[in-house]
Parts: C-alpha cells; sequence; structure tokens
C-alpha cells in the first residue's frame, strides 16, 4: 500500500471493521488497527496489492486461517474473523499492548530465571496444544511469539501445516529462519513435530541468555553448526542445560514430544524447589465446539530493534515496529572448546578419514590423483567464495588459490626431500610420499579454511547426526586403513 490511493483506502472500512492506522508491516501483508463493529480495538492483517494477486499467496492466507481455527489454546493467537475474497484479503485478531520476544529481550535484555521458566511452560502448552490439533507450526522463533502480562502467545501461522498434508516443503528450498530451524528442515527431509520441540528450545535459549542458540555469523555457518548440533551450550543457565540438551538433539527421534517437554518444563526450578503450580502440561483449554476462541495478540508481522534503542527502552508496552530493517548484528560469541568424543562423532572426522584415504590414494597414484585433488580443492575454493555472504575480490581470491597451491606443492617437495635424505626411503617412494604430502596440504596448511568449510558442510548435509558414527565405523574408518598399508608398503 504505497500509493495514495491505497493510503486513503487504509482509512475505509473493510467489511464491519474501521481501520485506524498501519501498526506494522511484513513481506505478506501490512498490519493495521481497527476498530470492530463493537468498538473494540482489533489487528487487520491485510494482502498487499501485489500479493493479493497471487493464487499461492492467497491460498498460503487460506491455509494459515484453517491452521490458526483448527487450534485452539490460550496461549495461541487464534483468528477472530478473515475475509479471503475479493481485491483485499485481509484477517482479524485482537489487538493487545505487548511486545515481541524478540523484541524485549534486545531492549531489555535476557528474560530473569523465573521468567523463563513461565515462558518455557507457556510455550510447550502451546506446542502440546498445536500437536494436538495435528499441525506443525514450522516457524517458532522469537519475533513470533509475544508476551503480554508476561505469559507468552504464539503467533503467525504463515507456513505452518497440517500433518497429513502433502506440501510439507517447497521444491527446492526450504522456509524459515535460520538459527531456529531444525536440522531435518535444512536438510529437507522429512519434517514432523519434532521440528517444533527443536525450535521452542531454541527461542528459550535465546530468550534466556540474549544470544542466537547457533552463534553468528554466514547463512551457511549457522546452518552447519545447527546439523552438527553446535549449540552454545556453555552460555545457558545450568538449572536449564539439561532440558535444551534433550530437545535440541540432532535426531528427532531422539527428542521428547511437546508433552513430554512439558513435564520436563513443570520440573524446571533455579532455585531447585520443585513447583507448586499446576504444570502447564495440565492447563488445555477446551472450548466447545462451534465456538470461535479468542487471544489478545498482534498480527504476524516482522519485528526488529536498532542498538540504539537498547539504551532507551520503550516507555510503552506497544511494539517498536520497522518496516523491513534488518537485525543488528551481534558480536560473535566465542569458540566451543575441543571436545575429543563429540569430533570422533562428527562429519569433521568424516572429513579426516577421506583426507587420509585421498592421500593414500595419491601416494599409489601421484599424477592422476593428485590432479583429482587439486582440481577438487579448486572446486571447494570456488563454491565456497559464490556461497559467501561477503565475498572477497576475485581478483584476491585468485591470487590466493594459486599461491596456495604452490605452497601445497612446495610442502610436498620438502617433506619428500627430507623423507629420501634420511635414507630409508628410495627415490621413487619418496616422491610418491610427496604427493600425498601435497594433497594434505591442500586442505590442511593454512589457508585452507575456506575449503575445509565448504567440505564440512557438505559432508555434514550428507552425514546428519549418528548416521556420521555409523558410515565412519563400518565404511570410511576400514578403508582408510587399508588404502594407508597399501601406500606405506609401496616401497617395500
Amino acid at each position: 500500500m504505497t500509493s495514495g490511493t491505497s493510503s486513503t483506502q487504509a482509512q475505509d472500512m473493510l467489511g464491519p471493521y474501521r481501520v485506524l492506522r498501519k501498526i506494522g508491516e511484513g513481506g505478506m501483508g501490512v498490519a493495521h488497527l481497527g476498530l470492530d463493529p463493537a468498538g473494540l480495538h482489533v489487528a487487520i492483517k491485510v494482502l498487499h496489492p501485489h500479493v493479493a494477486a497471487d493464487l499461492k499467496a492467497r491460498d498460503r492466507l487460506i491455509r494459515e486461517v484453517e491452521t490458526m481455527r483448527r487450534v485452539r489454546s490460550r496461549y495461541v493467537a487464534e483468528v477472530i474473523d478473515a475475509q479471503i475474497a475479493g481485491g483485499r484479503p485481509y484477517v482479524v485478531t485482537r489487538f493487545a499492548d505487548g511486545r515481541t520476544l524478540e523484541d524485549t529481550v534486545l531492549s531489555d535484555g535476557p528474560l530473569k530465571p523465573h521468567e523463563v521458566v513461565r515462558l518455557a511452560q507457556g510455550l510447550c502448552q502451546a506446542l502440546v496444544d498445536i500437536h494436538a490439533a495435528g499441525v506443525i507450526h514450522r516457524d517458532l522463533k522469537p519475533s513470533n511469539v509475544m508476551l503480554v502480562d508476561g505469559e507468552p502467545l504464539v503467533i503467525d501461522f504463515g507456513i505452518a501445516q497440517l500433518v497429513d498434508s502433502a506440501r510439507l516443503t517447497q521444491t527446492g528450498m526450504f522456509v524459515g529462519t535460520p538459527g531456529y530451524l531444525a536440522p531435518e528442515i535444512i536438510r529437507e527431509s522429512l519434517i514432523t513435530q519434532a521440528a517444533d520441540v527443536h525450535a521452542l528450545a531454541s527461542t528459550v535459549f535465546f530468550a534466556a541468555t540474549g544470544l542466537p542458540p547457533f552463534g553468528t555469523g554466514t547463512f551457511e555457518s549457522v546452518c552447519f553448526n545447527t546439523m552438527e548440533g553446535r549449540w552454545q551450550s556453555e552460555h545457558a543457565p545450568g538449572w536449564l542445560r539439561g532440558w535444551l540438551t534433550r530437545a535440541l538433539d540432532v535426531d528427532p527421534a531422539a527428542r521428547p514430544t511437546a508433552r513430554e517437554l512439558a513435564r520436563m518444563a513443570a520440573a524446571l526450578d533455579p532455585d531447585g524447589r520443585r513447583p507448586t503450580a499446576t504444570p502447564a502440561y495440565d492447563r488445555t483449554l477446551t472450548m466447545p465446539a462451534g465456538q470461535d476462541a479468542v487471544s489478545d495478540l498482534l498480527p504476524p508481522v516482522t519485528y526488529a530493534t536498532s542498538v540504539h534503542e537498547q539504551a532507551h527502552p520503550a516507555t510503552t508496552a506497544a511494539p517498536t515496529v520497522h518496516e523491513d530493517k534488518p537485525e543488528p548484528p551481534r558480536p560473535a560469541p566465542p569458540r566451543e572448546p575441543f571436545e575429543l568424543r563429540r569430533f570422533l562423532k562428527s562429519s569433521d572426522f568424516s572429513g579426516v578419514l577421506v583426507l587420509i584415504m585421498l592421500a593414500s590414494i595419491t601416494v599409489l597414484r601421484p599424477v592422476t590423483i593428485g590432479l583429482i585433488a587439486a582440481g577438487l580443492s579448486v572446486a571447494l575454493r570456488i563454491a565456497g567464495h559464490y556461497l559467501d555472504d561477503e565475498r572477497e575480490d576475485l581478483t584476491r581470491a585468485a591470487l590466493v588459490t594459486v599461491g596456495h597451491l604452490l605452497l601445497s606443492l612446495a610442502f610436498g617437495i620438502v617433506a619428500g626431500t627430507l623423507l629420501h635424505m634420511t635414507g630409508w626411503l628410495n627415490a621413487s617412494h619418496a616422491e610418491s610420499l610427496a604427493a600425498g604430502a601435497f594433497t594434505i596440504g591442500l586442505f590442511a596448511l593454512p589457508g585452507a579454511g575456506k575449503v575445509r568449510q565448504v567440505a564440512s558442510t557438505a559432508l555434514a548435509r550428507v552425514l546428519p547426526g549418528q548416521s556420521a558414527v555409523i558410515v565412519n565405523t563400518a565404511i570410511l574408518g576400514p578403508i582408510a586403513l587399508i588404502t594407508v598399508i597399501a601406500a606405506l608398503s609401496q616401497g617395500v
């Protein structure tokens, strides 16, 4: 609604609702504050004109309305009214003073421990009710959770799906927010209700720490951390860490259900005392059939808070809405300490085994495999260059690539020379081992970080979770051992 005509229309009637003013805007539409026939404030989400003309977008709105009406919960936004037909499709929800969880944490800092417990219990109950209706939310995150009088309200079912729906993913892409997506969504594998459990835990982590659960950086690095289960566990409060660990498991089958997570949330207490209040999972709201439930909420719009506003928190409870402004960058968190057990169970160890195999085969076929290894290294650098959000100058990238090839070649020559000087190996075998050292240098020497990152990301997609352990033990490990023995025995 950018034209003068649209602005004038925004002050007119939408069905029985009088539009007062715009309160937010997202990619799908504009959110307006309005009045219903009884004089109560409502929030009206109106599709952008160009979106309304898209039949797929209109179908998505129909799906969103159907999904929201299907869920009955005090912790879930439920639609009041909707008009899908006509030139201005809209959805009406009740308006309430409040801010999103994202806006609250960015403005005021992490929630207090008992506020985190209240949030976790409310979100768990919301998820119990959502899943009981046969729905997968798929996009639970801090900006889709509102805090009203300290209670969470889950909003925006724009990409939610019914469990029995065949349209769980879009061809060739996934939809959602990196950092709050479950690993299986990134891998575009089967999406179940366990994905919502993962997203809920990520959201609670943000509320308790003020940090993104899987770190900052490029899109690829956040997705890689998610698929590898590398969440920032050291920043989580000790009393919450076990609860988060269960829910953030890479394997969907290993995560608790929403109801099990709710029982665990009922036992959370920073002071070490079991709660006396009724657990969240026993407070299911039941409603008579045919009666519409109404939750006090704002419609699904995009909220963000600038860094400058953190020094001047809002004096009112109404959310601060910015149109299409990206979230301000946060400082990168410290790197997690190296853990041997985690490394041996990850796809990183698979990469080490693959490199050992490649180097050993290079010893057996120095020229052919050496050229293939060099080509693979260059291909990974090119892929990393074009996938990186912050691309370096192409000329500089080419010079770095050539320089690293020469460095690896020099490393191989020096290694072969030193081995030959020992007198233990003949010249032919020393040259073969030098070729193997050249291959190792392509992936291990300083400057090969981008090559390793792209290779690790690819392996993490192919070998998620426990698959890496099985493949390493049953396939890569034995093959690597055999090729090393063959390489060492070549000159004997």
